[in-house]
């Protein structure tokens, strides 16, 4: 019988696709999705956010070492046997969640923004039939190509702080909590809540080579970090006429200009398109491991054409109405969505093998051992009960 290959990828490919995955969500930053008045707060929500999210890396971490080669899918199974089924479909629930929100917000920018003759529809179709394709591709392909997009980011990126830093009035940065404590504490259950990239860490760290402890630390401080400066440019340029946009970075991108560069929105538009196909791609390919994990190497090939199909007709469906926008975007429930899978999973699973005893043999969620046949495994049985 043929060994199965190994699928792995650099530390660097990883955490280049997560640090797209999340910059693309602190780039659409709404007002009225965060719920608060003052995005000047948020300049200690992000300080705050990065020590926070640093102590909510650290139950997966644990889990990751204590069996560098198996993901919180295969320990959950060899912690809880059969229940560990319960496992996969919450996480599978989870980045379906994480999808759906991703390209509704997609879709409600290109229908709030941009020219009405557009089609958000068929945009939305587009993005999500690249997704498929990348995520049938797999991970490795999908780490090569972040490299191309976090170049076209980081061009985007620096440009727009060329641009904007002449801009900026100092007249109008506020004192901290100029209206009170609740906007920074709002901005910082924001940041926590939107941390769906820890959970995608739990499942793909095993497919990693490379220092992944030094990954995590760049990871989160090149989030932050961008966050921070991003905040300072947007609120520098704007000013109160900020509170009036729905998305204040893609305002700022409107406004900047060097020589004959001017109106950087379109450029803008291209970035976030390129960066929604590899969170929309990457979070397609970890429901399908997901649904490997339940149902086997064929299912989740299956998968990924279905859950792409099923997010799009969702995602129509959402943005038809508001009382759902308003559920999927409730900041509360993505939080407790978030902390359940990237932290309290990890926890129960970490101290559930703990109680087991240092063991690595792996179960998968079907009762059969994938260290041998089950064929000898019943075969052993039946002698031993002779």
């Amino acid at each position: 019988m043929q060994k199965e290959k190994k699928i792995t990828i650099s530390a660097a490919q990883l955490f280049v696709m997560l640090f797209i995955s999340r910059t693309i969500v602190n780039i659409t930053y709404s007002l009225y999705i965060a719920e608060i008045s003052e995005m000047w707060d948020n300049l200690v929500s992000a300080v705050v956010s990065f020590f926070l999210t640093l102590l909510m890396v650290i139950p997966v971490y644990l889990l990751y070492k204590r069996s560098p080669s198996h993901s919180i899918l295969d320990q959950g199974c060899s912690a809880w046997g059969k229940l560990g089924t319960a496992v996969a479909v919450i996480y599978a629930l989870y980045f379906i969640w994480v999808l759906c929100y991703t390209l509704s917000l997609f879709d409600l920018f290109v229908t709030d923004l941009m020219n009405p003759k557009i089609s958000a529809a068929v945009l939305s179709l587009g993005v999500i039939a690249a997704s498929v394709y990348g995520a049938y591709k797999g991970i490795e392909a999908l780490g090569r190509t972040s490299g191309l997009v976090l170049v076209a980011i980081l061009a985007a990126f620096i440009f727009l702080v060329c641009a904007l830093t002449a801009q900026v009035d100092p007249l109008n940065y506020k004192p901290f909590f100029y209206e009170g404590a609740g906007g920074t504490i709002n901005g910082v259950l924001l940041m926590l809540a939107r941390n769906s990239c820890i959970p995608a860490l739990a499942i793909l760290l095993p497919f990693a080579k490379g220092n992944v402890k030094k990954g995590i630390g760049w990871w989160c401080a090149g989030i932050y970090g961008s966050t921070i400066l991003v905040i300072l440019l947007v609120v520098g340029v704007l000013g109160d006429y900020l509170v009036t946009q729905p998305f204040p970075v893609y305002t700022a991108t409107s406004v900047a200009q060097i020589g004959i560069f001017q109106r950087m929105d379109a450029v803008f538009l291209g970035v976030w398109t390129a960066g929604i196909f590899i969170k929309c791609a990457l979070f397609l390919y970890l429901v399908s491991l997901c649904v490997k994990k339940i149902w086997g190497e064929k299912a989740s090939r299956i998968s990924i054409l279905v859950t792409g199909a099923v997010v799009l007709l969702m995602t129509y469906g959402i943005t038809a109405s508001n009382a759902v926008m308003g559920v999927l975007f409730n900041n509360n429930i993505l939080l407790a969505f978030t902390m359940l899978t990237a932290v309290v999973l990890p926890l129960l699973v970490l101290l559930s093998r703990k109680t087991r005893g240092n063991t690595h043999e792996k179960v998968s969620c079907t009762g059969s051992f994938h260290t041998r046949s089950g064929f000898l495994y019943r075969l052993y049985r039946g002698k031993a009960a002779e």
